[in-house]
């Protein structure tokens, strides 16, 4: 009979408190509790109700979380068409008026509420509208396809009196106690603190309470606790240890009189909790931690508790020395595989990439070199540069050459030291020319000299030039007239036509050099015929002037010989004719 009271009297404590809140029905896994609302509520309604209580409407940022809204939608009540009633939940993704659609981004140009960052993951049913002129918001419907999926579709941010519409919020927390285990009959029931009353969680938010009734028999009275935070640690603990609604008829016969691990029945109805190896009694006395073999500090880098021991743990470029409990450092450059590109040093707990001269460091880390282009950067060569890997070659155009081997100035090359002409050669900056002597003109090739029969041309010097290269026009020098040598005008007496000479014979040149271009013009050519016929002109008189004086002295001469003895006839004698 006794026993067939408790459990009516049990029966009556759940069927009391253990119905959840009509307001929502909540899940809390992790540090995070979400909630699920009926109403027909707009966009901005709901989130400013979520916003009351501390939170913010749901966020979708995972399939994780996609499956926690199908977990509160499931709990839902499933009146009249059962299962398949269609629900539209409004959660926290919106697009404000004036902002597009943006086919390549998941999220299609949407954002979370709050100004949360943009995520990969999405499950759009259809394409969400492209209007840039009224704000668009998302909810949660089942997905066509499939009855356990929900998919996200945009419409207006107003209420719709379509199937049965609600929202979802989602709330944070920096920690969490674990359920009220109790060591007899009895029932807990939790507040949040969002408002929802429920006796079933998996995690209790920090700052939610709990109301503990035990057996009525039993004349014990209700207990009320608090989730509070622990001042020596990240975790958070109830207000009073427990155990709570303990029976000594049950003893651990009952939900293990409440421990976590092991009950331990003790004399006269009493019990005693007890932990595993490597674990010990929590300051609740029910539940069990690991024990603590890193107060100590045995570990030079991080000390992880273990059951019944601990693990050493050293940073990143560091490795467990022999020992397990000291750190040594690795050296990376060491590896099979070199992390630099080019030049790795080694430094405690990690290295250094360098690159060789001529290169710059590249790539996201750093770690690659890559080329510098020094011709780019600036000219560091006299004319011409040559961009090479970690490095660069000077050259000069044609017509010069490099001062050095290693140098990036350029000198002019002298070409007539290799006498490339056939009469004589004018070197130039970057080129050279070629001329002939007086009666001579240049051949098509520009270095050969042919005689000038056309006219006055045959007495006269031409001219022309050979250019390695012409970056700009060459003007060369007028060339010279040239006097003949004595001998050349006494063989021109004695009727000698050869006239070719080497231009070392030449007599030094008189006044202004006369060379003329093939490209001058004709005013300067008809110059040149002018002075030339009037330098032919006087060598002409002079011989002629030479001829005359001799003649006219040979005439006085032998007017004085002549005297009366002169018409006889002399015979010599016999002795002068044998002399």
């Amino acid at each position: 009979m006794e026993i067939l009271l408790r459990i009516f009297w049990q029966g009556l404590l759940l069927g009391l408190m253990v119905q959840p809140s009509k307001a929502g029905e909540v899940l809390c896994p992790g540090t995070a509790c979400y909630t699920l609302h009926f109403g027909r509520h707009s966009w901005m309604e709901a989130q400013r109700k979520c916003e009351d209580n501390g939170g913010n409407l749901m966020t979708v940022k995972s399939q994780e979380e996609a499956s926690l809204a199908w977990q509160l939608l499931d709990k839902m009540p499933k009146e009249g068409a059962g299962i398949d009633t269609k629900v539209r939940l409004w959660i926290g993704l919106h697009r404000e008026m004036g902002k597009c659609y943006q086919e390549h981004q998941p999220l299609k140009g949407f954002s979370w509420v709050k100004g949360g960052e943009d995520t990969k993951y999405s499950n759009w049913e259809r394409e969400p509208l492209g209007t840039c002129t009224t704000k668009r918001c998302v909810t949660l419907q089942r997905a066509p396809s499939s009855l356990q999926e929900l998919a996200w579709v945009d419409s207006h941010c107003s209420s719709s009196a379509v199937g049965m519409s609600g929202y979802l919020c989602k709330f944070s927390f920096q920690g969490m106690c674990r359920p009220l285990v109790l060591a007899g009959p009895g029932v807990a029931r939790y507040t949040t603190p969002f408002g929802i009353a429920t006796a079933s969680l998996a995690a209790v938010p920090l700052g939610s309470t709990a109301e503990v009734a035990c057996d009525p028999e039993r004349e014990v009275p209700n207990h009320f606790l608090m989730c509070k935070p622990q001042s020596n640690s990240n975790t958070s603990e109830w207000s009073s240890p427990g155990p709570f609604c303990a029976s000594a008829t049950l003893g651990c016969s009952y939900n293990k009189g409440g421990c976590e691990h092991k009950c331990l029945d003790l004399a006269r109805g009493l019990f005693q909790c007890a932990c595993h190896a490597g674990y010990q009694l929590a300051a609740d006395r029910l539940s069990c931690v690991l024990v603590d073999y890193c107060s100590s500090s045995p570990c030079q880098g991080q000390c992880l508790p273990r059951p019944g021991s601990f693990e050493c743990l050293c940073p990143q470029g560091y490795m467990l020395a022999g020992d397990g409990l000291h750190c040594v450092d690795v050296n990376e450059c060491s590896a099979s595989q070199s992390p630099c590109g080019q030049i790795c040093v080694n430094t405690m707990g990690g290295f250094t990439c360098l690159c060789k001269p001529g290169y710059k460091p590249a790539g996201p880390d750093g770690q690659a070199c890559q080329d510098i282009d020094e011709c780019a950067r600036g000219m560091p060569c006299d004319q011409l540069c040559v961009n090479t890997q970690g490095s660069f070659l000077c050259s000069c155009y044609p017509g010069y050459q490099l001062e050095g081997i290693n140098s990036s100035s350029c000198l002019d090359v002298d070409e007539c030291l290799e006498e490339p002409c056939e009469h004589m050669c004018i070197n130039h900056m970057g080129s050279y020319q070629c001329s002939c002597r007086p009666g001579w003109t240049l051949a098509d090739n520009e270095i050969s000299c042919v005689p000038d029969v056309i006219g006055k041309a045959s007495f006269l010097p031409t001219h022309g030039k050979k250019e390695l290269r012409r970056p700009a026009s060459i003007h060369p020098s007028s060339e010279t007239l040239t006097l003949l040598p004595r001998s050349s005008i006494q063989a021109e007496r004695e009727g000698s036509q050869d006239f070719t000479t080497h231009p070392s014979v030449l007599s030094t040149p008189l006044g202004a050099e006369n060379m003329i271009d093939h490209d001058s013009g004709s005013s300067k050519q008809l110059l040149y015929y002018i002075l030339g016929g009037i330098a032919v002109l006087l060598l002409l008189a002079l011989a002629l002037s030479l001829l005359t004086y001799r003649k006219m002295k040979a005439r006085k001469t032998n007017k004085k010989s002549t005297s009366a003895a002169d018409n006889y006839s002399w015979v010599p004698d016999q002795g002068e004719t044998r002399a």
